[in-house]
């Protein structure tokens, strides 16, 4: 079928918009509410929210290999459906739920928030599966594209949809029957927006049965032995990479890349307000034009790829994140920081669309599914150093910390640049955890292209 007429099949725009759901939810929860909400309005430790971030994907990294299990072994059922709509609903309850609460519940607030972000990333487990439902091999491509450009979107249009709750207004418009409530606001329109878009592709999308395995004595594996299978092969598969050349160095070095990039992501809120003093609308915009930067850098970065060594433009990428960091860092100019947000948009599309090439080629054709899994299981587990370490630097150089106080003398900084301090500081830690990976990266072989 033509590559044109597939994308716009009702199941597959079912499959997409499910990324399209999903991506509202990390938006407007991970990245530009939530932790604001816990740190500016509440007045709470930014590691607070770290803490219940990286419990959060620590967990989802662990269970990671028993949900994938789950997925490809589901004893003969159509499951994929089955456990995508259970974390589905885990997700947008959760987030209904601490919507809901009074701030005064904080603990509460925090587990549920710490379950929304557990459902919402083992969902897209079964989420990437169903792609072999709705797609062929000669256009798993052009589907899976399809959808990911569907999730870009998604950021753009929950950030706008939701915008009116948080301010009453849409840049400036008034909205009828709209008033301003604030960061919290948005939360429950954002659980109401997850659960409507993702409606379509529990009614519209049919999973293709998967046979079950079968032993040579006729008998299929108990689900216990299943998952401990799964669970060596894990390590089997960080085993086997010892025999490629360069390919755990890669992936040791993109644990930091993604680790900085994860932290910069669900921080950035908290750091333009703390720091750049923007306003909801300023952010809101600063959020979509990166995010649009983000979406169109891909595919030329992406393109470079193909025209040079993946290693040298992986470098050149990530150089150019330490950069724009460290200028993040001593950066107090609003046009500066404008000019600098399209920047890492572009640079942030460019690490995913890169690093998959480079993947491919440091990994022989028999292995790509085996290291594609690791390589995915290595993204979940590098969401967890990076926000601790923003939150214990930001914690322990706060003005009432010791080391908040040394430095502010040291430096003779006045009330308003001692309060920026903690979050400058983390930002440099940041560069500084991509140049620990570039520096492991740069001996990774760099392969001619065929």
């Amino acid at each position: 079928m033509d590559g044109k007429r597939v994308i716009w099949r009702r199941d597959v725009i079912a499959w997409a918009l499910y990324d399209f759901a999903n991506t509202i939810y990390s938006m407007n929860i991970l990245s530009l509410y939530f932790a604001g909400w816990l740190v500016i309005d509440l007045g709470y430790a930014d590691i607070h929210y770290s803490l219940a971030f990286a419990g959060s994907m620590l967990l989802a990294a662990i269970l990671m290999p028993a949900l994938g299990y789950l997925s490809d072994n589901p004893s003969g059922g159509k499951r994929k459906l089955h456990y995508l709509l259970i974390f589905t609903l885990g997700a947008v309850l959760s987030v209904a739920g601490f919507a809901l609460l009074p701030p005064s519940m904080i603990g509460l607030i925090l587990v549920l928030f710490a379950l929304s972000n557990f459902f919402y990333e083992g969902g897209i487990v079964f989420y990437n599966a169903l792609l072999a439902s709705v797609a062929q091999p000669e256009n798993v491509g052009k589907v899976s594209g399809f959808g990911v450009a569907l999730g870009y979107t998604g950021s753009v249009v929950g950030m706008v949809l939701v915008l009116p709750f948080v301010t009453g207004n849409l840049f400036g418009l008034e909205i009828p029957f709209f008033t301003a409530g604030g960061k919290a606001a948005a939360f429950l329109p954002t659980a109401g927006y997850f659960a409507l878009f993702s409606i379509p592709i529990f009614f519209y999308v049919r999973e293709r049965t998967v046979a079950a395995p079968v032993r040579a004595n006729g008998s299929t594996p108990s689900h216990a032995a299943g998952m401990k299978a799964a669970y060596a092969d894990i390590w089997r598969s960080i085993k086997a990479t010892e025999k490629y050349p360069g390919l755990l160095r890669f992936l040791v070095a993109d644990w930091f890349f993604e680790d900085a990039i994860a932290t910069v992501i669900i921080f950035m809120a908290v750091y333009t307000e703390r720091v750049m003093a923007m306003g909801t609308d300023d952010r809101t915009v600063f959020f979509i034009i990166s995010t649009v930067c983000a979406m169109l850098g891909s595919y030329p970065l992406g393109r470079l790829a193909d025209r040079y060594p993946p290693k040298r433009v992986l470098f050149g990428i990530v150089l150019g994140w330490i950069i724009i960091l460290i200028l993040f860092a001593f950066n107090s100019l609003p046009v500066l920081f404008w000019m600098l947000g399209p920047i890492v948009g572009v640079l942030l599309g460019g690490v995913w669309a890169v690093g998959r090439p480079l993947l491919m080629q440091l990994s022989p054709p028999e292995k790509l599914g085996e290291f594609f899994g690791l390589f995915s299981l290595s993204g979940r587990a590098a969401a967890v150093g990076g926000p601790l370490l923003w939150g214990a630097v930001v914690y322990l150089f706060s003005p009432e910390r010791t080391a908040g106080k040394i430095a502010v003398d040291l430096l003779g900084l006045d009330a308003v640049s001692a309060i920026k301090l903690p979050y400058r500081l983390a930002i440099l830690s940041l560069a500084a955890m991509m140049a620990v990976g570039l520096f492991i990266f740069r001996k990774v072989p760099e392969k001619k292209l065929s």
